[in-house]
């Protein structure tokens, strides 16, 4: 077992002490092996409660010196929603409508013109890295139209094309969602990982793709081995959790885009649920910024959320959560499942991602009421919010949350 504590890098890689899946009825894919179902404590209409906390090292990372940047960032408790019917139906996305959304929403979380908001978060020197979440692709996945609109504000803002990353864990999953250098020329795309479908699915005994010579998973390199979320939780040994996780021990790696390339993050979440909680900002990124995460979906599956943000590599660069939920899923995530999604033609902005999250939490639990999904509104669906306020990367109580409507 590693013995040395967390690590962040600075910008100039010195070391720095302080710190649409392809869903099919009888696809492996569609039966959540990515993605990891929610626990049967996180599912309708059960009183079961989670196994036995392990241990964790959230001690290091709390223990990391806080920046100016630090979580919750400019605007603590602060959640503006941008809606507009126009901007989504059943045939297209008006781009021109999503931009004016975006325009508005930044200007209402900054309360200042749009021109002047982009120093607020970045400076020329700055690597932003835009985390969408692909997953669903054509469905509920990160809309490229909102992307655009980002990528346009921070272009204006004087950043070039190089200095930006779309970023996801698992590589086709990004092209799947249309996110390719095609439709983005200049712009960096990069997953985490690669993964084998077809080995995942069971369609092919080739494991060359995704496994070298030496028995390795080809993208460990990829991933810090002095940066990680330890959890004293063991992992499955067979190959097919090897190909999605890249690394079976008890330690889950970010990937060293974020510790040595990436000085800002934006994260773009999806409005979707996850069992009776919510997969959006803080699970966009808990779950995408590390790998080896299946191990740790039933003893730790919403507090992974919190803890892995606590760490600076997450905690002292995210600059801004925009949750896209032009077309938003109540109830089936966080895999997709057309039936339960609406055009909520919303797009929500804050720099704290819990305040963020409990703001969506409520709205979509209303809206599983309204659907008539059986609820469970037992605290420990929002417990993991609220330890984030204990740790002070957020504001989650209601009453001192700021809902602003631009």
């Amino acid at each position: 077992m590693k013995t040395r504590g967390y690590r962040s890098m600075n910008t100039d890689s010195r070391l720095d002490r302080r710190g649409f899946i392809k869903v099919g009825s009888t696809s492996l894919l569609g039966a959540g092996l990515i993605l990891g179902r929610p626990p049967l404590w996180g599912r309708e209409g059960t009183d079961r409660t989670p196994p036995s906390r392990p241990k964790t090292n959230i001690d290091e990372a709390l223990a990391a010196a806080r920046t100016p940047d630090s979580l919750p960032g400019r605007f603590p408790g602060k959640v503006v929603s941008v809606e507009d019917q126009r901007a989504m139906n059943a045939v297209k996305v008006d781009g021109g409508v999503v931009a004016s959304m975006f325009s508005r929403g930044i200007e209402a979380l900054c309360g200042k013109p749009l021109s002047d908001c982009f120093n607020m978060f970045f400076s020329p020197g700055d690597i932003v890295g835009i985390k969408v979440n692909p997953v669903g692709a054509g469905l509920i996945s990160t809309r490229l139209e909102v992307v655009d609109a980002i990528i346009s504000w921070l272009r204006q803002g004087g950043l070039p094309a190089e200095q930006i990353v779309i970023w996801d864990r698992f590589d086709y999953m990004l092209t799947d969602a249309g996110f390719t250098s095609e439709r983005y020329p200049g712009i960096t795309i990069e997953g985490l990982q690669t993964m084998d479908e077809a080995a995942a699915e069971g369609k092919s005994r080739d494991d060359s793709r995704w496994l070298n010579k030496n028995g390795h998973h080809v993208s460990e390199n990829n991933f810090d081995l002095d940066a990680f979320y330890f959890a004293d939780v063991d992992a499955p040994k067979d190959k097919a959790y090897l190909n999605q996780h890249v690394f079976n021990g008890r330690h889950s790696y970010f990937g060293k885009l974020l510790t040595r390339r990436l000085t800002k993050i934006i994260n773009v979440p999806v409005f979707k649920n996850t069992g009776n909680g919510v997969s959006m900002a803080t699970k966009n990124l808990g779950y995408g910024a590390i790998c080896n995460t299946s191990r740790l979906h039933r003893p730790l599956f919403f507090d992974v959320c919190t803890e892995v943000l606590a760490f600076p590599v997450i905690r002292d660069k995210l600059a801004l959560n925009i949750t896209d939920g032009l077309r938003a899923q109540y109830d089936g995530g966080p895999g997709p499942l057309a039936k339960a999604t609406w055009f909520h033609n919303t797009l929500y902005f804050a720099t704290d991602p819990f305040a963020l999250d409990m703001t969506c939490h409520n709205i979509i639990l209303e809206k599983r009421k309204q659907m008539g999904v059986a609820v469970n509104e037992h605290p420990k669906y929002t417990e993991y919010l609220r330890y984030a306020e204990k740790l002070g990367l957020g504001v989650a109580d209601p009453s001192r949350i700021q809902r602003v409507r631009a």
